[in-house]
């Protein structure tokens, strides 16, 4: 493997691993509204600005990785069906659980992201 290779999939990991504390970050603040935490007009803007940060870092991550971003495709329905806190708190629990059941799985899917990054550079590392 080409240093510069190296280095990519060495940024790509710490990069999918800070999205994973934004994923859950976003997922703790929709729950929380769903369960009856008032939602006030700073929580909205608040969860919006983490909404729109969700939406970039997939983003980026979904350029810089390619094909080795696990699961990637399946953000931008889950995004479209959190709208807002507002929206989520109001939302009947068949649909929640569907929205819930799609972040769980991109979570993993973030998972394996790592998994498998992390598997290419060991196996780099052993055969040096």
């Amino acid at each position: 493997m080409k240093p510069q290779e190296r280095e990519h999939l060495e940024e790509c990991l710490a990069n999918v691993k800070s999205f994973v504390k934004i994923w859950l970050d976003f997922y703790l603040t929709f729950r929380r509204s769903y369960l009856g935490e008032p939602v006030t007009p700073e929580c909205e803007a608040s969860f919006l600005r983490l909404k729109s940060e969700v939406a970039q870092r997939h983003q980026y991550l979904y350029d810089q990785l390619e094909r080795h971003y696990i699961g990637g495709a399946v953000i931008t329905d889950l995004l479209r069906a959190v709208v807002n806190l507002e929206k989520i708190a109001k939302t009947q629990s068949e649909n929640y659980y569907k929205v819930e059941k799609n972040w769980h799985q991109f979570y993993l899917n973030l998972h394996d992201t790592v998994t498998s990054i992390q598997f290419r550079l060991e196996q780099e590392d052993q055969q040096t």
